[in-house]
């Protein structure tokens, strides 16, 4: 699978939250992923798995015969995309941001969306940080996530993407 493909597979958001539910708790069944996902319709989640696992990004770890059928456990590919050289991550990123890109033409593409209701935002900083500066910020980050990221299902909770990207800056010509 190229770059492209696998930057599709992931992006989705239903797999996004599979993979987060794999990272957040090293395995899971199918059972134990809709159990903490039950807003996704049963077929729709196993068809998602599926796409995950035939894209090569988790795999089954363990079988177990329940009741006449074999239980899978599935757990994330440690590196589904085989290490990766400069170009390779050059590639991965240009991927996520198109994917991002068509994310949003889709939806101000359809009619009826409204920004501020949807709480549509975007923020950009430049930051002087050493390395230790930035690893302390990027953990104090991870922790607010924490504090939301094993949130169920609920009446008022949808689905939002947050994406945290770092990127060095242009040097200044003077």
């Amino acid at each position: 699978m190229d770059q492209q493909e696998f930057i599709r597979v992931v992006m989705n958001p239903v797999r996004q939250r599979i993979v987060q539910y794999l990272i957040l708790h090293g395995e899971g069944t199918a059972a134990s992923i809709k159990e903490e996902l039950s807003d996704i319709p049963t077929a729709s989640l196993y068809r998602h798995i599926r796409v995950l696992y035939d894209a090569g990004c988790i795999e089954v770890v363990r079988e177990c015969r329940k009741r006449g059928t074999v239980e899978k456990t599935y757990a994330l590919v440690k590196e589904p995309m085989g290490e990766y050289d400069r170009n390779g991550v050059e590639g991965l990123v240009q991927s996520a941001l198109f994917s991002l890109m068509a994310s949003f033409t889709a939806y101000f593409g359809r009619k009826g969306n409204d920004p501020v209701k949807d709480m549509l935002s975007l923020s950009s900083s430049t930051l002087l940080l050493t390395d230790e500066e930035f690893v302390e910020m990027t953990g104090k980050i991870g922790a607010v996530y924490n504090d939301y990221i094993y949130n169920k299902p609920e009446e008022g909770r949808r689905p939002r993407r947050l994406t945290f990207i770092s990127s060095p800056c242009e040097e200044e010509q003077e």
